[in-house]
């Protein structure tokens, strides 16, 4: 007979198995140096926010998916002009949009830059003047027109696929 103390009884369907203590533990012990990269890979979601290189003619960041990467947007968005937001029409937000960011200027028009918004929020910090703000949603470009100044009122852009 084996200690009591030492197995316990797992339903499995069908029959019952018994099972050691020490098996339980050692497969316990096994899985849980694991936990730890299950738990960084998770965590790479939301910290998916990009920023724009110092190089580029403005600054500009995305992201937004997971709480972290929410909470360190809202924390920056004082510093930049224009918010855009992506979503669906139901609400649903959307990510891996395609971008682009025209500047308007009477008889000039000048395409500064283009990416991929890695999150449902885009902030860019546009020197003032006029730009044409382009997204690719369900596979159509959608376009609007946008008037920059100072990043105390910024100016909110939606962009609104179809529910799918």
């Amino acid at each position: 007979m084996t200690n009591p103390l030492t197995t316990f009884d797992i339903q499995i369907p069908q029959r019952l198995r018994r099972v050691s203590l020490h098996s339980g533990l050692l497969a316990l012990f096994i899985a849980l140096p694991c936990a730890p990269l299950l738990a960084e890979a998770v965590g790479d979601v939301s910290r998916a926010n990009t920023v724009s290189a110092p190089h580029e003619e403005f600054a500009w960041m995305s992201g937004g998916v997971g709480d972290e990467a929410r909470e360190e947007m809202r924390k920056a968005a004082a510093s930049y002009n224009v918010h855009v937001v992506f979503s669906e029409q139901r609400g649903s937000y959307l990510a891996g949009i395609p971008f682009t960011v025209t500047r308007v200027a009477p008889g000039n028009e000048r395409r500064l830059h283009s990416a991929l918004s890695d999150g449902p929020l885009l902030y860019l910090k546009l020197p003032p003047g006029s730009y044409r703000v382009a997204a690719q949603i369900d596979g159509v470009w959608q376009t609007q027109q946008v008037q920059a100044g100072a990043a105390g009122s910024p100016a909110r852009l939606s962009f609104v696929g179809k529910d799918k």
